[in-house]
């Protein structure tokens, strides 16, 4: 079962993980960064997000992904930088990236700001077939390890308030088939392109419930969406559910244990074909606001 799992993995890393170079986030209504650069500064001080992520628990060859970020405004407030350091570890694969932001913002109206992001950096996969257990170990298609690294360009614009949020980006705009000796190219058919929105609303002076989505598109037509709710309570404490459209139910709970800092925990459950071979997914983040100079009637979740 395991080499049968790690070949299978092997095939998804090979056929497809080139093209998605952003962490996969069940959390995104609340750390919208790693998923569009064009949030950078959203926070209206320097905001750091440390992420982990257990994928398919259970399973020693599942995936295993961290995620760190920091961004903020500069002094002119029309500007803000990012930047995010992301790692994989898939089977025998090993995925390591680095992007920087820079992103521009216009203010639209009272605490409303539309932005518009350039990122780039480098993405690097190392596959260690010496893991892979093989029948006859000269087989020449499974010989010295290899190690690939590529450019990294994405785009993104966003707008947002402190009660709504909107957003497209392309993390990145190149594409690489194999391991061979192409050059990354563009190609509009394997670009990814992820559309999100949120809207906060007040329930009573103590309760708010936030509805999301995350689409997750591809021309070649691999589209996955998350549908979310979250209730908040006192502007403490957060609960929610979500439904992906591969067949996932999600878990949410987070905690503001300072005004500064915050503590966010989810599960996805698969319900299809995975159901049989996984426990579920596992994802905790930490979120932290230097300064506190955030001007929102809710700074915490916006």
């Amino acid at each position: 079962m395991k080499q049968l799992l790690t070949l299978i993995l092997l095939s998804a890393v090979c056929a497809g993980s080139f093209a998605q170079k952003e962490m996969f986030m069940s959390q995104y209504m609340h750390n919208r960064f790693a998923i569009n650069t064009a949030f950078a500064g959203s926070a209206e001080t320097l905001s750091a997000m440390a992420a982990v992520r257990r994928q398919w628990a259970g399973n020693p060859e599942s995936p295993k992904a961290q995620y760190l970020s920091m961004h903020a405004p500069l002094k002119n407030d029309n500007v803000a930088l990012g930047l995010a350091v992301f790692n994989e570890n898939v089977a025998i694969a090993k995925n390591t990236g680095l992007t920087a932001a820079y992103a521009y913002r216009v203010n639209t109206g009272k605490m409303q700001k539309l932005a518009f992001s350039i990122s780039a950096g480098f993405y690097t996969t190392k596959l260690n077939w010496s893991q892979v257990d093989l029948i006859d170990d000269t087989d020449p298609a499974f010989g010295d390890n290899e190690t690939l690294t590529e450019p990294v360009l994405g785009f993104g614009v966003s707008w947002y308030s402190n009660s709504f949020f909107v957003g497209f980006s392309t993390p990145d705009i190149f594409y690489r088939r194999s391991f061979n000796n192409e050059s990354p190219s563009l190609e509009l058919s394997e670009i990814d392109y992820l559309f999100t929105a949120g809207y906060l609303f007040p329930l009573s002076e103590a309760l708010a419930v936030q509805p999301s989505f995350l689409l997750r598109m591809n021309p070649s037509g691999s589209n996955i969406a998350d549908l979310s709710g979250t209730f908040i309570y006192n502007s403490t404490f957060l609960l929610g559910a979500a439904y992906r459209t591969n067949s996932e139910l999600i878990a949410i709970a987070g905690w503001q244990a300072t005004p500064q800092l915050m503590i966010a925990y989810s599960y996805d459950y698969p319900t299809g074909d995975l159901s049989n071979m996984s426990s579920g997914s596992h994802e905790i983040s930490l979120k932290y606001n230097f300064g506190y100079k955030i001007n929102t009637a809710n700074p915490r979740f916006f």
